[in-house]
Parts: structure tokens; C-alpha cells; sequence
């Protein structure tokens, strides 16, 4: 790195609450991104240093992958980067972590509910244990509901869902499967609600 961006990073630094925590000679490629993105035709900076924040890394250059939440101009996104760190952007705030496996530990793995883009991130990142076990907490309470409520053994609760979501189709049933015990809950008391005015 060109050692006359050190002072130019640490006076943006400064002024950038989602990178406090971070050094000028020591910033993941997430927040260089960030940086480039951010400042490179900022008036905050003289002319000179804008130029040297351009000498940085196109945001192409570093990603590793990208996921949205949808196709909407304001939809959230994950930003991975081949160094591991990421850059989280919703239309209400931005965040960046110098490892993308902090942030699933600290943010998204507590929740035990995922979004699809939460699954793709979790499993680009090599956690997708953490995937399969929020999928075994909802086949697990969709299960009781029906063992519950309907009488269906726990072991058949899988079979009924596969057939029951099907109405849902796939991103409604994915969808689902990812808001975890909660969903499995809701989704068995909705099973057994039908199960019993077809019984």
C-alpha cells in the first residue's frame, strides 16, 4: 500500500463509526472497498488524495461473492470477500467485519432463524452445519405440533410437510424451513388447524 494513503485512511477512520475498530495499515479488503467506494469523488478530500484513494482495489477486483435479498435497488446485500471479511448493506445501515464468520457467530447464528441470503452467506463461509441445524429445529417443532395436536407419529411429520408445502412452492417452503423452531411451530399449528377440518 502506498504509505501516503496511511494518514488519508486514518482521517476517514475517524469519521466512519463502522471502521473505528480498524487500523489504516491493516484494513480487510471489505473496508477498502468501502473506502473506494465512498471516497474516491468525495469533497471531504482534496483532489490529490481523492486520486490515491482510486489507486485502490476495485470493489471487483476482491469479491469472492454476493448475495440479495432481492432484486429491489434497496434490497439488503452481503458482500464477501476472497480475504474472508464482509460488508453487510441495508437501506438503513452499512457494516463491515474483518471476518465473515464473526459476524454469522455474533449476529446471525443467536437469531436461530435465517433469510435465504443468511443461508447462501453461512454456507459460502463453509457453516453449513449452522444451516442444517436451524433446519432441524423447525422439522423438530413441526413434528411435535403434529404429534401434538394431530396424533401423527414424529417420524411421519417430515412426510406430511413434504406433501403439505408443496402449496407453498420452493422459495415459500425454503423460506420457512429457515425461520426455525418458531416457523416449525407456526407451520404445525396451521398443519393441524387443516388436518383437523379435513379429519
Amino acid at each position: 500500500m502506498n504509505p501516503k494513503l496511511i494518514p488519508i485512511l486514518e482521517r476517514i477512520i475517524a469519521r466512519e463509526t463502522i471502521l473505528l475498530s480498524f487500523h489504516a495499515d491493516r484494513l480487510p479488503q471489505s473496508a477498502l472497498a468501502y473506502i473506494r467506494q465512498n471516497y474516491r469523488m468525495d469533497s471531504f478530500l482534496s483532489d490529490e488524495e481523492q486520486d490515491l484513494i482510486e489507486m485502490l482495489a476495485p470493489f471487483a477486483d476482491n469479491i469472492a461473492n454476493s448475495f440479495r435479498e432481492d432484486e429491489s435497488s434497496d434490497a439488503s446485500k452481503y458482500h464477501l470477500f476472497q480475504d474472508g471479511s464482509l460488508w453487510l448493506g441495508t437501506n438503513a445501515y452499512q457494516s463491515i467485519w474483518a471476518d465473515a464468520t464473526d459476524f454469522a457467530v455474533e449476529i446471525l447464528l443467536p437469531r436461530m432463524e435465517l433469510s435465504r441470503m443468511d443461508a447462501d452467506l453461512l454456507r459460502a463461509i463453509d457453516m453449513d452445519d449452522a444451516v442444517e441445524s436451524v433446519l432441524a429445529d423447525f422439522y423438530s417443532s413441526f413434528a411435535h405440533i403434529l404429534n401434538r395436536d394431530c396424533g401423527i407419529p414424529y417420524c411421519d411429520a417430515r412426510e406430511h410437510w413434504d406433501a403439505y408445502s408443496r402449496q407453498l412452492g420452493d422459495g415459500a417452503r425454503e423460506e420457512s424451513e429457515l425461520g426455525g423452531s418458531q416457523s416449525g411451530r407456526a407451520e404445525g399449528l396451521r398443519f393441524a388447524e387443516s388436518f383437523t377440518i379435513n379429519a
